[in-house]
């Protein structure tokens, strides 16, 4: 989101993401990253969606279509209210699922831009998932790594051909940017 956009956001105990954690921080300023005149997504997927935080400033920045995904309905109910709050609901479709398996999320793929900030854990499982799903020349952002799980992070997603972009560090946390060839 520029400075100009005003997003509204309710996040509470079920829909994580009003932006100040380190790790949304961190997908934001990553977002930052792409010019938008230079790299055009048609089609994201935001994993882990919460709120939908992230989704409306791709959204926003991009005018692409995106398809959020949280594994928690309360999560999904809120990121779907936070969408017609913000006026998104042409381009924001929301769907409940464990990672990519839904066939929405299959239907909608191959995806431009994806964003998954998650807990490593969780990265380390869907890493083959998010690459069968990442469009050639498309960008993965993942966050939720602490610094010391990095490495791990770095090793199971470069194994998969994928190639690191960018790298962001905020207190304990690591945002990073990797780039299907």
């Amino acid at each position: 989101m520029d400075s100009s956009t005003h997003i509204d956001l309710e996040a509470g105990a079920h829909a994580f993401g009003d932006g100040t954690h380190p790790t949304t921080a961190g997908v934001l300023a990553a977002l930052k990253v792409f010019d938008p005149t230079e790299f055009r997504p048609q089609m994201a997927c935001d994993m882990g969606a919460g709120s939908g935080i992230l989704s409306l400033a791709i959204a926003d920045k991009f005018g692409c279509h995106v398809l959020a995904v949280d594994n928690d309905r309360h999560a999904v109910a809120t990121l779907r209210r936070n969408v017609q709050h913000n006026r998104y609901a042409a381009c924001i479709g929301a769907v409940q699922a464990d990672g990519f398996d839904h066939p929405a999320i299959d239907n909608s793929a191959p995806y431009d831009l994806i964003t998954m900030n998650i807990l490593a854990g969780p990265l380390l499982a869907l890493a083959a998932d998010a690459e069968r799903h990442l469009a050639n020349e498309g960008a993965l952002i993942l966050s939720g790594i602490l610094v010391a799980q990095e490495e791990t992070i770095r090793e199971a997603y470069t194994a998969l051909g994928l190639e690191l972009t960018f790298r962001l560090v905020i207190g304990d946390w690591v945002t990073l940017i990797w780039q299907k060839p």
